[in-house]
């Protein structure tokens, strides 16, 4: 007794004068991460669970998102989301993610699709694992959402899925500072970001595919990361001025028919719809109706 008073005695006035810990402040990063532009993935078998190599394939996609992981927290992120924006939205492991990241999965069903989950509060917004748009020349796995759309524009300007994901971002004035993927989705990247961190983890040739090690590829994509985050302070946010005009180019004319019903919607040329608002949210709504 005597001796747990005298702790007591010795331990309640240094307690006092110390002051309580401060949070760790850093840059809060989301990750959209999909599957297309993972290294080694080169074929439609490998990106959904009926095929045999499926599972080799989205181990090899958790890897990519913790090397991404790794180097946001070397560069001081203190709070890090990753989105599984491929398919079925279940396909990263849950118990192989690094565990200073929080997981989303599948979908909700609302507007914001591969960027559910953004908001203003976010710093900081990295592509892993990204592809070209549809029709791209010398890309793998080349695709504009869900397949049934050909060319996706707004305001005129032609995009893959990192650029429409990247207005979200920065409809919310977060800025889209990293991606990886293969050669062509970074160049589509850098025309449309500018000069931001890309990691090229594999080169179509036709529609065949050169890739780099998976080793090498997480080494790049983990030092790419960490080095973006270095230059948070240079990048902007993604935005177009209002009006927004969001035009569809589908790949049949029963698509372009229905979807010319949506209220405000018009007809662009034979298989086209175009849709205009000056909320951006209301774009996000058409194309989230749009299949």
């Amino acid at each position: 007794m005597a001796r747990a008073l005298f702790l007591e005695g010795m331990l309640c006035p240094l307690v006092l004068c110390l002051t309580p810990l401060q949070a760790q402040e850093g840059p809060k990063v989301f990750i959209s991460v999909d599957m297309e532009g993972i290294t080694d993935v080169i074929n439609w078998d490998e990106t959904g669970s009926e095929g045999s190599d499926y599972e080799y394939h989205r181990t090899a996609m958790t890897k990519e998102v913790n090397a991404a992981i790794e180097g946001a927290l070397e560069a001081g992120a203190a709070e890090i989301i990753v989105r599984d924006s491929h398919g079925s939205a279940r396909n990263l492991i849950p118990d192989e993610l690094n565990r200073n990241a929080k997981l989303l999965r599948d979908w909700s069903g609302g507007p914001l699709g591969m960027m559910e989950g953004i908001d203003r509060t976010f710093d900081a917004v990295i592509f892993v694992g990204y592809h070209a748009k549809a029709g791209t020349k010398d890309a793998t796995l080349d695709h504009t959402m869900s397949g049934s759309i050909y060319d996706l524009k707004v305001n005129g300007v032609s995009l893959p899925e990192a650029g429409w994901n990247g207005l979200i971002a920065g409809s919310y004035n977060v800025p889209v500072i990293f991606v990886a993927g293969d050669k062509a989705i970074c160049e589509q990247a850098r025309a449309i970001f500018g000069n931001i961190e890309t990691v090229v983890v594999k080169e179509g040739i036709g529609e065949a595919s050169l890739n780099l090690h998976p080793k090498k590829s997480r080494e790049l994509i983990k030092a790419g990361v960490k080095k973006a985050l270095g230059r948070l302070a240079e990048f902007k946010p993604l935005k177009y001025h209002p009006p927004f005009t969001i035009e569809v180019q589908f790949k049949n004319e029963r698509q372009a028919y229905r979807n010319s019903w949506y209220p405000g919607a018009e007809r662009v040329g034979d298989w086209g719809v175009s849709y205009t608002s000056n909320e951006f949210m209301d774009l996000m709504r058409f194309l989230m109706l749009a299949r």
